[in-house]
This record gives structure tokens, sequence and C-alpha cells, in this order.
């Protein structure tokens, strides 16, 4: 205590600091005093209760000289000597590892479901075939299979929105889910379509019998168009459910077998179900004898026909018919059965098809579907084209159009025309 310093009031550069013995903040105004060996800043009152300094460096109370201070763990040599090293510093980490904490995982895997699901709901595609086709046993695969892919996708979905699972594949899980619901969809709207039309087609099939000619009916007629009527026949081929009626025309009859021509597309691509309805009202099932060749739309089928005695095959024309000349049809249109129209040749046309191409008559004699694969006759009742295909009726009226008896001919040999037409070289 001897020569105590000053007390001063407590300015800015005082103001802030801790008195080491209260240890509470001094402020402007207060007396205080400094310690002219430490230089540490006391209230004046407790450096006045203290008697001098309460610092760490001045208090000897508070020495680590002071003998009174015994030490509380005493570490030898040999203590040293055996503790173990410290370990290494840690590397300090990245922003992108410690980032890496806080961020979802990424997935370790792709869903095995998802993949699953995906592969069903594309085999399931063959059911649009067989719903197209009609054949039910590919369609039910098809529809099962898409059921499975869909609840396959649905269960993988619920999986990989657990992110504990950390899986991935979200893209083909929804497509696998929703895919199927647009198939199904479609399966059901073509099967509909298909019964729709098969129940339309079982309707007029229903009235062909009803509505056969009778030998006194064509004896009364004209004898061109009495013997068109006798040579045509309808033709009905069933391709799944669908069922599809056209017109053929008798080209031949030896013994009980008789030889069909039509179009290729009357016939369809099932070619084990054609059945033959003759005028007589015999029914006969058919099978194909000859397609022509790529881009000719006709095909000669073989039957047998009991009741079809005495018939005398049909004349076939061997030139080529002019413009302006009179010619009439006979067919099944709309399931209208040996119906007769008649016309005059509008043009002849050729497209490409066959070694030399294929030769049209152009006519406005009125055709419809039914009408396909039935016969195009000159006035004295020769066949001079067979009947093919017409033109949209929402497009344009008369233009129908028949592949010409000139064009057949030039596919067969002489054997051929003898053997289906009952012909030898040019005609009957």
């Amino acid at each position: 205590m001897n020569n105590p310093p000053e007390p001063v009031l407590a300015g800015l550069f005082h103001a802030g600091n801790t008195c080491p013995f209260c240890q509470e903040s001094i402020t402007a105004g207060q007396l205080v005093v400094t310690c002219k060996d430490c230089g540490s800043i006391h209230h004046e009152t407790c450096w006045l209760h203290k008697q001098g300094c309460a610092s760490y460096h001045c208090d000897k109370s508070v020495s680590m000289d002071n003998p009174a201070r015994a030490a509380d763990i005493v570490l030898s040599l040999e203590d040293v000597a055996k503790a173990p090293p410290p370990p290494p510093p840690r590397k300090p980490r990245s922003a992108q590892e410690v980032a890496a904490a806080y961020m979802q995982p990424e997935p370790t895997r792709t869903s095995r479901l998802a993949i699953a699901g995906t592969a069903m709901v594309g085999l399931s595609l063959m059911g649009v075939y067989g719903a197209a086709t009609g054949l039910i046993p590919v369609m039910a695969a098809g529809l099962v299979l898409a059921f499975m892919g869909m609840v396959t996708g649905i269960v993988s979905l619920l999986r990989i929105s657990n992110r504990e699972n950390r899986i991935s594949g979200f893209a083909l899980a929804i497509s696998s889910t929703l895919v199927p619901v647009v198939l199904i969809v479609v399966y059901f709207a073509i099967l509909g379509s298909q019964l729709s039309s098969g129940a339309h087609q079982h309707q007029v099939n229903l009235q062909i019998h009803e509505n056969l000619p009778s030998e006194e009916q064509l004896d009364r007629m004209p004898p061109a168009v009495g013997r068109a009527m006798r040579a045509n026949v309808v033709v009905r081929s069933q391709s799944g459910l669908e069922q599809s009626l056209g017109s053929g025309i008798i080209m031949n009859k030896q013994g009980s077998q008789a030889y069909i021509l039509t179009n290729k597309h009357v016939i369809g691509s099932q070619k084990e179900n054609i059945e033959i309805v003759f005028y007589t009202g015999e029914e006969s099932r058919a099978k194909v004898e000859w397609e022509a060749p790529e881009g000719v739309d006709l095909a000669l089928l073989s039957c047998q026909a009991i009741a079809l005695a005495n018939y005398k095959p049909i004349a076939v024309e061997t030139r080529q018919v002019d413009t302006g000349e009179s010619v009439f049809a006979v067919g099944n249109p709309m399931g209208l059965t040996w119906t007769y129209t008649e016309g005059i040749v509008s043009g002849q046309r050729k497209i490409s098809g066959g070694p030399n191409g294929v030769e049209l008559y152009q006519t406005q004699t009125p055709i419809n579907s039914g009408n396909s694969g039935g016969g195009l006759y000159t006035r004295d009742g020769r066949l001079a084209g067979i009947n093919t295909l017409t033109e949209d009726k929402q497009v344009a009226e008369g233009l129908s159009f028949a592949i010409s008896s000139t064009t057949l001919f030039s596919l067969l040999n002489d054997a051929e025309k003898k053997k289906w037409f009952g012909v030898e070289g040019r005609e009957p």
C-alpha cells in the first residue's frame, strides 16, 4: 500500500474493462485506480478493500510460486515416455463434404419392380394385336400382363417414394402404371368395335337365305343377267370375332368341284375360315387355290357344290372394253345379295402390280362394300372385270374400279385357264 495510485474518474479508455476483484464492468464516471505494476484497472473501493491489486499477476495468494499450493498431479519423465502420441491432426472437411451431411443420399440401385413392370407392359402390347385380329387368347394374355404390370408399377412407386430405400426408377414406375390403363381402354374399344361389327354382319347373314333368287325369277330375267346372277356367290370369311362379306364368281365346275374367283381382300388373312353361299342356298367351305402376284387383288377358291347341277362356265371377255360401252355389275352390296346395277365404262386406267401392271376399268356403275369380288359384265353377259374398289362416297360419286379380265388372263397359262375357267387359249 506504499504510494498507492491516485484515483481518477473513469473515461472512455477505462470504460468496458473488468475489475479483477469484483469481476464487474467499469463504466464511465466511476472512481478507478490503475495498478502501476500490471496496469489492471480497479474500482477504487475494490482496491481499498483488497488493499492492493487483485489481478492474477500481482496477487501473491494465487501465484503458482506460492509453496502453499501443492500440485494436484505430478508427472514423471517415465510417465511422459509411456504416454501414447497424440493422433495426427484431422484434415479439414471441404464445403462439399459438409453439405453432403445435410443432403439426400444418392440412390444405390434401380427398382427391380419398376423394371419388371415395364417389361410386363411391353409384352402386353401383343394384346393389341390379339384385339385387332380377334384372337381372344392373345388379347386375354395381353390384358393379364397389362394388369400385372400396373400393379407392379404401383408397388414400385410406393417403394421409391420411401427415401430410406435409396432406389431409383420413378419414370419406369410411372410408365408401367399409366400405360396399362391406356392399353386396357384400347383393348376394350377394339373389342367393342368388333363385337358391334360382328353383330351387324350376323344380322345381314340371317337375311341371305331369305333373299335367294328362285329359278323362276332367274328364268324371267334377260339371259345375260340370269347367267351372271347364277354365277354370283356370297363369300363369307371369319377373322377372329370379325366377319366380312363379299362377292365371288363361279368360273368353272368340274364334277362337284366349283372354282370361285374373288378379291384377295375379301378372304382376308385368315384363309382357313372361308364359306361360299350359292344361289341355290347351298353352303360350302372353301380353300385358296391361287393368289395373284403382289399388287394384284385377285384370288381363286375351290369348294364343293353338290346342288349346282348343269352349270355352264361364265364367258370371259378377252378384248379391251371401250370407254362408253354399257356394262352391269352383279354382287352383294351391303349384304343385299344378288343385286344388279348398271352403267358405262368411264375410262381405262393402269396401276403398278404384277409383272405387267394392272389394267382397271373405271365405271360409274354403282359399287358398294360387298360388291368386291363380284363380276362386271358386258351387255351380252361376258365377264369384263372383277369389281375391286370404289371411291369414298363422301368425296366422290360414280367412281368405281374393276380389274380387267385381260389382266387376269395375262397371269395364267393355258393349263390353268382350262382347269379353273374351262377355257383353252383365249375364251370359252
